[in-house]
């Protein structure tokens, strides 16, 4: 086995960004099937027109010939509100295409293999280190985690001080270790007021 194909694996970067970005599969088929269910109508209308028989709703010429009567003012309001829905439609259509569509995941670093982890994996990872680090009992430390960056919330026991630089040296060192991707900029927050010890 070559020294190359030991230390990266195939498609690890194509692999973790299907799970690492939402999936246009759903919207395809939703449009597929509007363009489909459309052309079929239309088609079916062209069939029963030429073939003499009465139409399902409106021949395509009866069609043809009353466009321009819609635009008139009595039906202008109307042509305005499909308007600006069909633009709509179509903007969100754009957009689902050109932006990446993000999940709450992170992958982390590694040319073998594709390892992506769950962001509230990573708070949870991220709120034990902090909690053990101050030697705090469960359920005083509470992270968000987003694309690229995590906030810990410290309650701290009441007459027991905390040192916020060092909780922030030790929370973005451990981080930094773990090579998530995108990586995360980390904050640590000691709230001014603590809670009494059970």
């Amino acid at each position: 086995m070559s020294e190359q194909s030991s230390k990266s694996g195939p498609y690890v970067s194509y692999l973790v960004r299907r799970e690492t970005h939402s999936s246009r599969a759903l919207i395809s088929v939703i449009v597929g099937l509007l363009l489909i269910a459309g052309l079929g109508y239309l088609a079916t209308e062209g069939v029963l027109s030429a073939s003499g028989r009465p139409p399902l709703l409106a021949a395509p010429q009866d069609l043809w010939e009353q466009a321009p009567t819609a635009l008139q003012d009595k039906y202008r309001p109307l042509v305005i509100i499909v308007g600006v829905i069909l633009g709509l439609f179509g903007l969100g259509l754009l957009a689902k295409a050109i932006l990446p569509g993000s999940l709450s995941k992170h992958a982390l670093q590694d040319e073998r293999a594709a390892y992506v982890a769950d962001d509230a994996v990573i708070a949870a990872g991220i709120s034990r280190l902090v909690r053990e680090e101050a030697e705090l009992p469960q359920g005083t430390v509470s992270t968000t985690v987003s694309k690229r960056r995590s906030l810990s919330t410290i309650t701290p026991t009441t007459g027991r001080p905390l040192d916020q630089e060092q909780m922030q040296q030790v929370a973005t060192a451990e981080i930094a270790s773990w090579q998530l991707r995108p990586r995360l900029k980390t904050a640590v927050k000691v709230n001014s007021e603590g809670r009494l010890e059970k």
